[in-house]
């Protein structure tokens, strides 16, 4: 019985062998979309290094970039199975894990960076608080770009807009709904499916940052560009709760600290990046329209027949209400 024994203890061995990580040392993987060799992926590899050099060469950082480990859905399931245990995540793939993070990327509920910072400086801390509660950890929060409306014939009010098939993510169903609440006529559809949509006709709009849009080259098929400031995008590099606990102290005070300046660095570099974007797509060719007063409001009247249903369906009424008070706040200070 015991020579029959011998070979499932000896698996079990290897099992907790595999399984136990040596004592202080951690190996982080971590799943991203952003390109592989971008000026994205660059900062988080200087990340990387300073994880390392940090502790003493105790926790490593091997970033999976260019999506090559699945879309954002994808990256939160293999961080909750342990496959990954970091992710750079935007934050429609933070709204998969809470739907709270909707509350600050609202449709035209704000103007500028600047109230936009002003409000999710606070509302960042409840949001850090939710998905800590969902197993993640909040290293660092960066941005991901104003997104803008692309289309294949000029578009300055929304009435036009309503008449074209816009392009909406296949993965992001509460995207979709967003752009139905607002008299729209989203098309669920792939990110490698869309040149090809808008080629056919399928599609004949779509709503992008400019840095995406000139990186993907959508534009050559969309070539007006509505100037008008949708919605901004919030990113944000997260570890799986399971890795964090396998950190020592000083290790998460010199993960966070590096964390924390990559994430600077990532919110600067695509602020500045989004600006040459739309000036590279100009110069190629990019016809941007301009949105008078009159069109302006009915922009946010479509955006604001939104609202009821986003307060409630996507974001608690309390948050939402808060959202807005916040905003509010700063421009009656400004």
């Amino acid at each position: 019985m015991i020579n029959r024994l011998r070979p499932f203890a000896t698996i079990l061995c290897l099992i907790v062998v595999m399984t136990v990580p040596m004592e202080g040392r951690v190996l982080v993987r971590m799943g991203t979309m952003v390109p592989d060799g971008s000026a994205w992926h660059r900062i988080l590899e200087r990340m990387g290094a300073n994880w390392k050099a940090d502790t003493d060469g105790d926790v490593n950082l091997r970033i999976f970039a260019g999506g090559v480990t699945g879309d954002e859905g994808a990256l939160i399931r293999k961080m909750r199975i342990g496959q990954l245990q970091a992710a750079a995540l935007s934050n429609a793939g933070l709204a998969e894990i809470d739907r709270s993070a909707y509350s600050i990327m609202l449709p035209l509920m704000f103007e500028d960076y600047e109230e936009w910072d002003y409000v999710r400086a606070v509302i960042n801390q409840e949001l850090e608080a939710r998905l800590e509660q969902k197993g993640f950890i909040v290293l660092a929060w960066s941005d991901a770009g104003w997104v803008y409306f692309f289309s294949q014939q000029p578009v300055t009010t929304p009435a036009q807009l309503k008449k074209l098939r816009l392009a909406a993510s296949a993965s992001d169903t509460v995207a979709v709904d967003i752009l139905k609440w607002a008299g729209f006529r989203p098309v669920p559809i792939t990110t490698i499916d869309t040149i090809p949509g808008l080629q056919t006709g399928l599609v004949e709009a779509v709503p992008l940052p400019t840095i995406l849009a000139n990186i993907s080259q959508f534009y050559q098929y969309a070539k007006n560009m509505t100037n008008l400031k949708w919605v901004p995008l919030q990113g944000a590099i997260v570890m799986h709760r399971r890795a964090w606990s396998r950190l020592s102290e000083p290790q998460r005070r010199a993960v966070r600290k590096s964390a924390r300046e990559a994430g600077d660095q990532l919110k600067q570099e695509i602020r500045r990046q989004e600006k040459a974007a739309l000036r590279a797509m100009e110069r190629r060719g990019l016809k941007v329209w301009d949105v008078d007063e009159a069109a302006l409001q009915e922009w946010h009247r479509a955006a604001q027949a939104a609202y009821p249903q986003i307060r409630g369906k996507l974001v608690s009424p309390e948050l939402f209400d808060r959202v807005q008070r916040l905003r509010n706040e700063f421009r009656s200070r400004r």
